[in-house]
């Protein structure tokens, strides 16, 4: 009997470890921003008081990543209301071609509450790593300047203080999920 007993308080406390990992591994997904908008400005995601909704995509993408943003433009076009509270940002994940300018260029075509963000390749890298984004540059050469992007398709919804709320998928019913969503946490 005091076997089973101590099998059964050993067994607890691994799963209250596996529980606590599992826990740590999913809120240290992300951190605070520090690149540059669309308008060749700093922007640093912690002097913003926002709910942000991040989306990590590029402007070459010939159709994913002006869709993805398309639905995201139309939430906060169908609820404008949504500014005040939550930012809508886009993370180029080429930097390379992605310069201010181009990502100016781009995100004029959508909800003006949009900011886009770019930086350096080691910006871009550590911030692709911090979110756990795959990336893959699918360049035939150095030179090669029409290439492709492979990346994760997700929407990060952090809060105020740039801590990992949680994530949609792209590909997921979108109003029947982030709308109802977001009303209840905001």
């Amino acid at each position: 009997m005091m076997t089973l007993l101590i099998l059964v308080i050993a067994f607890g406390i691994f799963c209250l470890n596996l529980f606590a990992k599992k826990q740590k591994s999913t809120s240290s997904l992300g951190e605070s921003i520090s690149l540059i908008d669309q308008n060749g400005n700093e922007f640093f995601s912690k002097n913003i008081y926002k709910k942000k909704l991040i989306y990590f995509g590029y402007t070459y993408c010939p159709d994913i990543c002006p869709m993805d943003i398309l639905k995201i433009s139309k939430l906060f076009d169908d609820s404008p209301s949504l500014k005040k509270e939550l930012l809508p940002i886009f993370i180029s994940i080429d930097p390379d071609r992605d310069q201010p300018e181009v990502l100016k260029d781009f995100i004029e075509n959508f909800n003006s509450a949009f900011v886009a963000l770019t930086g350096s390749r080691d910006q871009i890298n550590k911030i692709i790593k911090d979110y756990r984004i795959y990336v893959k540059l699918n360049k035939k050469n150095k030179d090669d300047l029409s290439y492709l992007v492979d990346h994760s398709s997700l929407i990060f919804l952090i809060d105020e203080s740039d801590n990992f709320i949680t994530f949609f998928r792209t590909n997921e019913i979108f109003k029947e999920k982030i709308t109802p969503y977001l009303k209840k946490i905001l």
